[in-house]
């Protein structure tokens, strides 16, 4: 039987809380003992910060395409824009000792998502992204299909979040 890596997205706008939520599912699903990778994209224009004057940085600007620094079993890996894509980096974090994958941001990619709405700007959020299965919201959204669970009710959402990770077939221990 082949192992099940669920992909689970958490979206919102800037400043919604969308990195609270996702060290929040990080913490329920450690408890599960499970491992979980993270992907972030960077949506705010320009390129993520990379530290100057560090060896690979200096590999990057010299013309590698790609640059891993390792020590003691910690890994630093960077590429130079545009090499990887989404699912080759999904395709690789497959190969990791992980359990299930969480990606912040990536607001049109398919997969199921977690939508993190802070005010009523942000409600266009679910209109212009597929997929939702969860709300999590400051305030009560009314005319939803999926679940809305508040904000503050962190132990709502986390127990959404791990009863979504056994339909997904993730190993939970």
């Amino acid at each position: 039987m082949a192992v099940v890596m669920p992909v689970l997205q958490v979206v919102g706008y800037q400043n919604s809380g969308k990195t609270t939520v996702v060290k929040h599912l990080i913490e329920a699903a450690a408890l599960k003992g499970l491992v979980t990778g993270t992907l972030k994209h960077h949506g705010h224009g320009g390129l993520p910060e990379q530290p100057s004057g560090k060896d690979s940085r200096v590999h990057l600007e010299t013309g590698a395409s790609i640059s891993t620094v390792e020590g003691e079993g910690a890994v630093v890996l960077q590429s130079a824009p545009g090499l990887l894509s989404l699912d080759q980096l999904l395709d690789f974090y497959r190969t990791l000792p992980i359990h299930v994958i969480l990606i912040e941001g990536y607001k049109k990619e398919p997969f199921p998502k977690i939508a993190v709405i802070r005010n009523t700007e942000d409600l266009s959020l679910l209109n212009d992204c597929t997929n939702i299965q969860l709300v999590i919201s400051a305030a009560p959204v009314k005319g939803l299909s999926v679940p809305n669970i508040l904000f503050e009710d962190q132990s709502s959402y986390t127990k959404w979040y791990t009863n979504w990770l056994k339909e997904e077939g993730a190993c939970l221990s």
